[in-house]
């Protein structure tokens, strides 16, 4: 359970242990861990149908430290098998800040997909739509981020010598992935309905509560194109450990309108196999 050298931590182990759990029962070193947020945990399935054999799945509870989930719409459930030659780690559900843990527990994902061995994190999340061109219904693939949950990521963290992790966020979301998700979600959804495919920021709030109106058009001002309440920790994380990072948003509803979880659950499994399908297409270049 020793750190590996050069990579930050806040020093608490949790992913080694993980990690080590993991390895009694598979020895796979997957290229990239998947998250899949509120209501996209059937993306999993699209993963599994092209898979090599039944792979290893995990409930949240039977990972040292690993918090189970509160959130409906969030499996909790971690599943690594071989698609298409490549490992993939896949998290049903994620751990968020708002449901009272630190930031080392808001970005487990990408710290355990990290001591994995994976050099690429695929972050998905259900969110409201800021920019009114965008529909409900429509993925954005994020090219930045508004970091506005009152925190940093990393705070606290150290490097093996001892000081704090200046890591460079200029370019957190990787073009290149961002760029074949576009194509390749444009490819599989073909614009019916109205549903679109674009690009954009995410801005990322504490929740657990929705916008106001105010707040809305606060957000849309400072350049937001969608918002939510999570995939800012696990993003600068996994570029704090060296890993390439693709956001994909599922816009659900527009913001600083009232909406329900259960409203947000039902719109999200609209997009769930088409994400499963982006990562399947993309699975070559994670």
């Amino acid at each position: 359970m020793t750190q590996v050298v050069g990579r930050p931590s806040p020093g608490d182990g949790i992913p080694e242990q993980i990690a080590d759990a993991i390895r009694e029962r598979t020895l796979l070193e997957p290229v990239a861990g998947v998250v899949l947020g509120s209501g996209l945990s059937e993306a999993v399935d699209e993963m599994r149908s092209v898979a090599t054999d039944e792979g290893v799945e995990f409930s949240y509870a039977e990972l040292p430290g690993f918090p189970p989930p509160t959130v409906a719409g969030h499996a909790g459930r971690l599943w690594l098998g071989e698609v298409r030659g490549r490992g993939l780690a896949v998290f049903q559900g994620r751990v968020h800040f708002y449901e009272g843990h630190g930031m080392p527990m808001a970005s487990l994902t990408s710290r355990v997909s990290a001591e994995l061995g994976a050099r690429t994190m695929v972050l998905t999340a259900a969110t409201g739509a800021l920019d009114p061109t965008i529909e409900a219904g429509s993925l954005v693939i994020l090219r930045d981020h508004l970091n506005l949950i009152g925190t940093n990521p990393l705070l606290g963290w150290r490097m093996p010598d001892g000081s704090p992790p200046f890591v460079d966020v200029s370019a957190v979301y990787d073009r290149e992935l961002a760029e074949a998700a576009l194509a390749s979600a444009r490819s599989d959804l073909g614009e019916p309905g109205g549903r679109h495919v674009g690009e954009g920021v995410y801005a990322a709030l504490s929740g657990p509560s929705y916008e106001t109106p105010a707040e809305t058009r606060m957000l849309s001002d400072h350049g937001a194109t969608v918002v939510g309440m999570s995939t800012v920790p696990e993003a600068v994380v996994a570029r704090a450990l060296g890993m390439r990072v693709l956001g994909i948003a599922f816009a659900t509803n527009a913001a600083g309108v009232e909406v329900t979880h259960d409203e947000v659950l039902a719109a999200s499994k609209a997009a769930a196999g088409t994400i499963g399908r982006v990562v399947v297409d993309l699975i070559e270049r994670l």
